[in-house]
């Protein structure tokens, strides 16, 4: 009987997560959808599913990776490690693009 109310917990936890995810919706709006405005009819139907297709090798791809990594360090230190490096390209990035904004 716990487990139901930590099932529901963790289904809108990984619910937030995908679709309010800044990263996924950028993708969306400014490289998926722009890019299929050049397709018609069956083309943009083989373009949608391919999306799709890929979308979801990309993320069961992301799991086993995970899974592989957790058996691999079950500390904890590497995905730390993992963490910061991508904090620092993340930073990185968003610095770069301020300067390129803001400087004309």
């Amino acid at each position: 009987m716990i487990q139901q109310p930590m099932t529901k917990m963790q289904i809108t936890f990984a619910a937030s997560v995908s679709l309010l995810n800044p990263h996924a919706i950028i993708d969306i709006i400014g490289v998926i959808g722009p890019n299929s405005l050049a397709y018609k009819g069956y083309e943009l139907v083989v373009f949608t599913l391919s999306c799709i297709g890929i979308s979801w090798i990309w993320f069961f791809g992301l799991a086993i990776a995970g899974r592989i990594l957790g058996k691999v360090d079950a500390t904890g230190s590497l995905v730390k490690r993992f963490n910061q490096v991508s904090a620092f390209i993340i930073w990185g990035i968003a610095i770069y693009l301020a300067v390129k904004a803001f400087s004309g």
